[in-house]
């Protein structure tokens, strides 16, 4: 039994994919049982969250309401419940589940189809800056960054290649470094690169994607890390 008013740390994580109907009656019958002994202020906390995502993909779902992909909740749910494994800090459910929604969301708008097999797209050498700026479709939209600043994010879905460039993102600490990252519907995130120096409109980081990608930056350890160890302060879905 969780005693009234006691201290939850990991129950915020749970609001995402508890929003997204991504656990079963069961985990959802528990997690309720969680909302109910803790404190008022994390009750609260989890409340908004819940009705935030559901806003947000309430919102961005414009063209017709589908439930979440089967491969999207195994992987929340793989989450939740997998091993830490190796010492290290694993992928957290809240981090997953933050990032799939925007991939959630996209999918929605272009078809079922991007939940389908994909294959890994590769960086390439032969992708330019320049070469994303010439293409007849590219489009720029910000992605507020936690902690102040936007990434200016510049895509080309023919060319299936993305500029990047800060605007306003303030610097780090010592011992800290900003890491981009590809977030397929399924799977674990993607590395992308570790930013040692701020992407300018002079020199902007430069990736390939996939359609069904979302764009997500984390702050990691110097030299980066090969999974996330911490939620996502930006994040975009690049379709």
């Amino acid at each position: 039994m969780i005693d009234a008013e006691s201290p939850d740390p990991d129950l915020l994580d749970l609001a995402f994919p508890y929003a997204m109907d991504a656990v079963s009656d069961g985990e959802r019958a528990t997690i309720d049982d969680r909302v109910d002994a803790v404190d008022a202020a994390t009750a609260a906390a989890f409340d908004d969250t819940v009705r935030g995502v559901r806003e947000t993909v309430a919102a961005m779902t414009v063209v017709d309401s589908v439930a979440p992909p089967a491969e999207l909740e195994a992987v929340i749910l793989a989450a939740i419940d997998g091993p830490a494994g190796g010492g290290r800090r694993r992928t957290g459910p809240r981090w997953l589940a933050a990032a799939a929604a925007l991939v959630v969301a996209v999918g929605v708008g272009v078809g079922a189809a991007v939940f389908l097999g994909r294959d890994t797209v590769q960086p390439s050498p032969d992708i330019t800056a320049q070469l994303v700026r010439e293409q007849a479709d590219i489009r720029t939209r910000p992605a507020a960054v936690e902690g102040g600043g936007r990434l200016l994010v510049t895509t080309s879905a023919e060319l299936g290649a993305a500029t990047v460039i800060f605007d306003g993102v303030p610097a780090l600490q010592e011992g800290r470094s900003y890491q981009l990252w590809l977030v397929p519907p399924e799977g674990p995130p993607r590395s992308v690169g570790v930013l040692a120096q701020p992407p300018t409109p002079d020199a902007p980081f430069v990736t390939r994607f996939h359609p069904s990608d979302a764009l997500a930056m984390t702050i990691e350890p110097p030299g980066g890390s090969p999974l996330p160890t911490s939620t996502p302060i930006t994040a975009l879905a690049l379709g």
